[in-house]
């Protein structure tokens, strides 16, 4: 009887084992930004103290331009620039998402996302091998916008993955486009 149930307990832990998720690595690395308009020497030592709040989760991996008080999914994660994050993720199949905000006047927050945010869902797919590193690569180039008296700087991220030595194509995972998605009224 002991022995038995000493090797249904062996069986049970020998498939509990065999059962956990294989897993591997995600960084986020983000190189210095870059600028296309001129900015005063205060301006840019503010944003060079920046970064971008980002997680990943259920194979999907979502970059915020959007304070993450508003977002419904967990971003564990605050990368500077100049800098890089590494997390362990279960081995599968990732897409990117960014949500993006086009600055425009308003007088509450709610009413701001409601005008100028959006999701650009799945912009980018990857493959995240058990025990590989797969590197999100962002290249931020800020921005100016201009809305009413308020002059804005955010960064475009021209993003790349790079897994195994293979580069995907870069692709701007924040610029609205038609394909994007508007932010829930």
């Amino acid at each position: 009887m002991i022995a038995a149930l000493s090797g249904l307990v062996l069986a049970v832990c020998g498939n509990a084992a065999m059962a956990q998720q294989a897993m591997g690595k995600i960084v986020l690395e983000i190189n210095p930004f870059s600028t296309e308009a001129t900015l005063k020497k205060k301006v840019e030592a503010t944003l060079r103290t920046g970064g971008l709040e980002w997680g990943a989760k259920d194979g999907q991996v979502v970059v915020t331009m959007v304070n993450k008080r508003f977002i419904n999914f967990e971003m564990p994660n605050f990368t500077r620039f100049e800098s890089k994050t590494e997390i362990d993720v279960p081995a599968g199949d990732y897409a990117i998402t960014g949500i993006g905000f086009v600055p425009s006047t308003s007088f509450s927050p709610e009413k701001a996302l409601a005008k100028g945010a959006f999701f650009n869902e799945r912009v980018m797919t990857f493959k995240v091998e058990p025990g590989k590193t797969s590197t999100i690569i962002m290249r931020p180039v800020i921005q100016k916008s201009a809305t009413f008296l308020l002059n804005f700087f955010q960064p475009a991220l021209l993003t790349t993955v790079s897994s195994e030595g293979v580069e995907s194509a870069e692709v701007s995972i924040v610029a609205k486009n038609e394909k994007s998605i508007a932010w829930p009224a």
